[in-house]
């Protein structure tokens, strides 16, 4: 039968492990969030991941063309991601006005509308360039993998 004094320490240990869990956990949430709210070099990461996801699924030339592809729209699509940011945080500072104008409002909605068009095409013409870059075989495996993923009505 363990002494009670290894039981206590037994007891110190996990609670110091779970302690410098939780407060690890909480220093990094802490610093992602700091990073987020200051810095706008989140779009560029997600961007970044977007490629990596569409080009690791690709071979060869295959995988040579998406990106070629993302280099020649990546600086259209970081604008258009910027615009439709700055038009959404204005429609939010129009929103949260001591007294709210309506034009403002409208503005603030017409321009993100606009900038989430552009976004659209741009993302649009990215996904065309590509897809008409394709091998045969490229296709049929994107279409393949698009099929597991599709829900049935």
């Amino acid at each position: 039968m363990p002494t009670q004094q290894k039981i206590i320490y037994a007891v110190l240990a996990l609670s110091l492990a779970v302690n410098l869990f939780f407060i690890g956990a909480a220093g990094h949430t802490a610093m992602k969030w700091r990073a987020i709210k200051n810095d706008s070099g989140w779009i560029e990461t997600r961007l970044e991941r977007a490629e990596e996801r569409v080009i690791r699924h690709l071979d060869g030339e295959d995988a040579e063309l998406a990106q070629s592809v993302f280099e020649t729209r990546r600086q259209h699509l970081l604008l258009a991601l910027r615009e439709l940011r700055a038009a959404r945080n204005d429609f939010h500072a129009s929103l949260m006005a001591q007294t709210p104008d309506p034009q403002a409002i409208a503005a603030a909605l017409d321009r993100s509308q606009a900038a989430a068009k552009t976004l659209n095409e741009n993302l649009h013409g990215t996904v065309r360039d590509i897809g008409l870059g394709l091998s045969v075989e490229a296709r049929q495996k994107i279409a393949a993998h698009m099929k597991r993923r599709r829900y049935e009505d």
